[in-house]
């Protein structure tokens, strides 16, 4: 709350900021109990705080709420990983807009622009004009239109951005991506990022950028902004229970795998091994429901087939069995 209302309003009193920052708390600490499924994450007070002042304290709790289960979900999981997949679609938009810009940029990680999307753009505008009306215009567009905003952005400022060597000064550019160009403007990247959209939609990108995002990700759900208006709170949970039971799945498999290259290389096993002990290992994690095997189990299946794997050789030796 420290960090709130810094710098609008700036025609009010401390007093009066203040009484600002407790609303603001109760506002989110509302939403929060009536969704316990949702994970707070650093700058969701910059989002609702500009819905606090557009709306009132009054108004403003169901549209945190619509927000937060119908918009911002991605954000509110137990993972920061959902938001990695909205920062994905950057480098695929980039490469069909502008291959030269793309291949220069390649060596940046796109989490330059996480700070910026991930509060659509609240913690990154310093005018509550500006930030009202960016707001009106994502809004009004699906949840991909942030990230489109972002290229757009970075579009517009090409060649002061092919001017720095990468490769050479790669925190200059990192901090230049960044930092969102001053002044903004607002109305000319509106026009651009509508007409980037339009020349190079989410399901035409390349690398099968929009393949990868999971079907409950607010990028696909949001698509018909007609059928996000008869999307109701309680669809807003049941996408995000399925999108977390498809997090917590990936999470299992990334651990089993983990698990079983870390082990395999312990015993240095052939490839055709390492295949088997992999097929075991998911049999396991299917057998455990989703639960991620115990190490030391999977350790245990591995020495069990590393000795059958030595007792073929050896005549009368006892095989040993699951």
């Amino acid at each position: 709350m420290d960090r709130s209302f810094i710098y609008y309003p700036n025609d009010r009193s401390e007093k009066h900021i203040e009484i600002r920052k407790q609303q603001l708390s109760n506002l989110i600490l509302e939403v929060l109990r009536r969704h316990p499924q949702l994970h707070y994450f650093q700058g969701f007070h910059d989002i609702v705080q500009v819905l606090l002042l557009v709306l009132g304290s009054d108004d403003s709790p169901l549209a945190v709420r619509r927000l937060s289960l119908l918009r911002i979900r991605d954000f509110m999981l137990p993972t920061i990983s959902t938001a990695v997949t909205h920062l994905n679609l950057l480098p695929a938009i980039l490469f069909a807009a502008d291959r030269t810009l793309y291949h220069h940029l390649l060596p940046t990680n796109p989490f330059f622009a996480l700070s910026a999307t991930l509060t659509l753009y609240a913690h990154n505008i310093e005018h509550y004009s500006d930030i009202a009306r960016l707001f009106d215009f994502l809004l009004a567009h699906d949840a991909s239109t942030s990230i489109y905003l972002f290229a757009s952005i970075i579009l517009l400022r090409r060649e002061e951005l092919l001017a720095i060597d990468g490769r050479e000064e790669p925190e200059i550019l990192q901090f230049t991506l960044q930092k969102l160009p001053q002044p903004l403007d607002l109305e000319n990247l509106i026009v651009r990022t509508v007409r980037l959209k339009t020349q190079h939609p989410p399901e035409k990108l390349p690398f099968g950028a929009w393949r990868r995002v999971s079907r409950y990700s607010v990028l696909k759900t949001t698509r018909d902004v007609n059928a996000l208006r008869s999307q109701t709170l309680e669809h807003g949970e049941e996408l995000f229970e399925k999108q977390a039971r498809e997090l917590r799945r990936q999470q299992v498999i990334q651990h089993i795998v983990k698990t079983v290259r870390k082990t395999a290389w312990t015993y240095r096993r052939p490839a055709a091994f390492l295949s088997l002990t992999i097929a075991v290992a998911g049999v396991a994690w299917w057998l455990g429901r989703g639960q991620p095997p115990n190490q030391t189990f999977l350790a245990g299946i591995l020495r069990l087939q590393f000795w059958n794997d030595f007792a073929r050789r050896l005549p009368g030796t006892v095989r040993l069995e699951l």
